[in-house]
């Protein structure tokens, strides 16, 4: 056994010595263990001297933020009414206007910004959407396009859309100038008057009972809905220029004169309806639905006329609560249960609807379009007016 391990020993020794004397021989052979901590090193050089592209944003990233930063400078603090012409203030409105002449980027971004005319825009963009939808979920059930006897009640929307469209644009823009002020609100009158127009086609061709006899006057139903929605632009847009603030009663009665003359027009159908059911129980499935929107009419026009709640907390209701904004969900609501009572209308008397002559073009979208040349020219012509006003009336120094 102790021979055994000698003999071991020996034969290490020995591969030991050959090791070293190779190692002599060939001097790169020592340094193969040490190379791999020299390429660690040499890595970690290389990871000092590249920079990491993933930590750091490129330049294309960096554009954009500054891009971003700046096109949100255009979002100046709001002022108070004292720093803004007469002509933009609003009864019992003490604070949250925008600044005048500025980009209209400014003000399309403002529909972000907290100032006393963003949820008068709001309210009927929101409304806007929830139209559109109501008009999708319509087109599941019946042919909006291509049957003419749905072409009322797709001219009708559209009349709606268009309302909507021109009021949140007219309260998003108006404050850019005196003159984009006068045309904004004469498009939203435009607006308004379509409306009416729109809704007459509708309720006279879906919600009048047979019983209702207009004799020759059910043949002008749609052209007397024409003038008249022709007569509330024209109105509107006439007290507008015609009167200063603060404004006198009289233009309230201008206002509200021209959309109570429409609205009593439009609405005849259905008050058939409604007395028939004081004086006799006569029931449809549709009703309901037009006597609320009846109702919410009422009800926005109180808003409107009233300036309640500013009228006894000037100030406390600048951005929230204001009373223009509830005549905006009022006119929403409105607009809301008369579709559904339309819609009621035509699936209670599908067949007595299609029993008669169908709508032509003329008498649905025809109106409609004719109602918006006409104003549309009103209101060009209306702003010529306005310009004479502001060239000939020093606007800007009318403050309080």
């Amino acid at each position: 056994m102790m021979e055994m391990q000698s003999s071991l020993s020996s034969f290490q020794t020995s591969r030991d010595d050959v090791a070293i004397i190779r190692a002599t021989r060939n001097p790169e052979t020592s340094l193969m263990k040490k190379k791999p901590q020299t390429d660690s090193n040499s890595s970690k050089v290389r990871q000092i001297q590249q920079p990491n592209n993933c930590s750091l944003p490129t330049k294309l990233n960096q554009a954009k933020l500054v891009q971003h930063k700046e096109m949100w400078k255009f979002l100046k603090p709001t002022v108070n009414k004292e720093q803004v012409p007469l002509l933009f203030h609003e009864p019992h409105v003490l604070s949250g206007f925008r600044h005048l002449n500025q980009p209209w980027s400014y003000y399309f971004l403002s529909l972000f910004q907290v100032h006393n005319e963003c949820l008068n825009s709001w309210t009927h963009l929101i409304a806007l959407i929830l139209i559109i939808k109501k008009m999708f979920t319509f087109s599941m059930e019946v042919d909006l396009i291509t049957d003419p006897y749905m072409w009322p009640l797709s001219s009708g929307i559209l009349s709606i859309i268009i309302l909507y469209l021109c009021s949140s644009l007219a309260h998003c823009l108006q404050s850019r100038s005196e003159l984009a002020h006068y045309t904004c609100f004469m498009f939203d009158y435009a607006g308004i008057g379509l409306y009416g127009t729109g809704s007459i086609v509708l309720h006279y061709n879906y919600c009048m009972l047979p019983s209702y006899k207009l004799g020759a006057l059910r043949q002008w139903a749609i052209t007397i809905g024409i003038g008249l929605g022709v007569l509330v632009c024209m109105c509107c847009s006439i007290s507008k220029i015609r009167y200063r603030r603060p404004y006198p009663f009289v233009r309230r009665v201008w206002q509200l004169g021209s959309v109570g003359g429409i609205y009593a027009w439009l609405i005849l159908p259905i008050a058939h309806r409604v007395f028939l059911f004081l004086i006799s129980s006569q029931w449809d499935q549709g009703l309901p639905h037009h006597m609320e929107q009846m109702v919410w009419f009422l009800v926005a026009g109180f808003f409107f006329g009233s300036d309640i709640p500013q009228r006894f907390f000037p100030g406390k209701f600048d951005f929230v609560g204001h009373s223009h904004q509830l005549f905006h969900i009022c006119i929403l609501m409105v607009s809301w249960k008369q579709l559904d009572g339309v819609y009621e209308d035509i699936m209670s008397w599908k067949t007595s609807l299609y029993a008669n002559d169908p709508p032509t073009l003329c008498n649905t979208f025809g109106a409609i379009f004719v109602t918006i040349v006409i104003n549309v020219i009103l209101v060009g012509v209306f702003t010529e007016n306005a310009k004479k006003t502001i060239e000939t009336e020093p606007i800007k120094k009318k403050t309080n």
